[in-house]
């Protein structure tokens, strides 16, 4: 789906800026959307698609291991498991639709945050949503960021990638890229590209599509179809792309705020603005890792209790297991380590009552 900007924003949320492409050609829209909805709102969830993108065929070829899919020719499926049982064992008792690019284009520019705020009543789950910015003023080309990228003068992101493709000496793919995906990934990935050139001279802009998933994509799903109308959700779109990367000219300062940002970059965010998604990063405790133990590794060492001649002779063996670990601890776990030096007691008299949550085994020792 594509948004244009054509009239000035009078009013806009206090989390965006102002200013988003008033008097350009500049477009933001979304450019895929994946979500898990439960498997017994399939009829519902059918009919409320239909009426966007028509109507539905079917065959046995659904996608992530569902047994078969509805689909529509712009690309568009709903994949799911005709046995319910099925369903609730493989897949958490949920169906999946998959929306790429070509299908969203095809909702009208003024409907595509309604779409989104109708798939509400739903209460899906987000599992991938890309966003896009089309910078037709050209600010910066990818090929202009090898350098930049080379002295990974940008923040947001840990990892980077240069894509330059040729057809003998002529030029047919410039991309450069932020992030990883897949599962060891961040839940966010930016592609910025020449759009002339992917798309064989149709569109003649430099695009910016950052793409997120796990967590992410949740909470981005929920900002934007929140959007009252159609200015909102422009704004926002493009504010997220904004906040999903800083391009910042490295001087050894390690305090990115203090550092100065390249001037295409200042001047894209003052277009665009920026909301940034931040997930919050989870807790680690002892305890937590005492009930990992208890509840995940406990029934394997018993197990090899049980194999050895003796427990003396399984008890060194482990001791010896305890030894190795010890050598290969990372510099995070040597940390957490001595943050919690003598903080824990095993507290013999709760053994006896196997009810009580392994947290009751573990006592804080007093300082004073």
């Amino acid at each position: 789906m594509i948004a244009q900007k054509d009239l000035r924003i009078v009013k806009t949320p206090r989390t965006v800026k102002r200013g988003v492409y008033s008097q350009q050609r500049n477009e933001v829209g979304l450019h895929w959307l994946r979500i898990s909805i439960l498997r017994k709102r399939l009829t519902n969830l059918l009919t409320f698609l239909e009426c966007y993108f028509g109507k539905a065929s079917q065959d046995g070829r659904g996608l992530w291991s569902y047994d078969t899919r509805y689909f529509w020719s712009n690309g568009a499926s709903l994949n799911y498991d005709t046995d319910l049982e099925r369903a609730g064992q493989w897949h958490g008792g949920k169906c999946t639709v998959e929306i790429p690019g070509q299908a969203l284009d095809l909702i009208g520019k003024t409907d595509l945050h309604l779409f989104l705020l109708s798939l509400r009543q739903f209460s899906p789950t987000c599992t991938r949503i890309d966003i896009f910015f089309d910078d037709y003023k050209r600010l910066i080309e990818p090929g202009s960021l090898h350098s930049i990228v080379k002295k990974v003068d940008f923040s947001g992101f840990k990892m980077s990638q240069i894509k330059q493709g040729f057809n003998g000496k002529k030029l047919i793919q410039d991309e450069v890229d932020f992030g990883k995906r897949g599962q060891n990934g961040s839940g966010k990935y930016l592609r910025i590209y020449d759009k002339f050139l992917e798309s064989k001279g149709e569109k003649n802009c430099v695009r910016m599509e950052v793409e997120f998933t796990k967590k992410r994509a949740q909470l981005v799903f929920e900002k934007l179809s929140e959007s009252v109308d159609i200015e909102v959700f422009a704004v926002l779109c493009g504010a997220l792309v904004g906040g999903s990367i800083k391009f910042i000219q490295r001087s050894g300062d390690k305090n990115i705020c203090r550092l100065k940002v390249y001037d295409f970059w200042q001047e894209i965010l003052d277009l665009l603005g920026k909301v940034v998604i931040r997930v919050p990063s989870k807790k680690t405790d002892m305890a937590g890792k005492i009930m990992y133990i208890f509840r995940q590794v406990s029934p394997t060492l018993a197990l090899l209790r049980r194999t050895f001649v003796d427990d003396e002779d399984f008890f060194h063996w482990l001791d010896d297991v305890i030894g190795v670990g010890d050598e290969n601890l990372s510099q995070s776990q040597v940390n957490l380590a001595s943050c919690n030096k003598m903080s824990l007691r095993y507290d013999l008299d709760r053994l006896i009552n196997r009810n009580r949550r392994i947290i009751g085994f573990i006592t804080s020792v007093m300082k004073g």
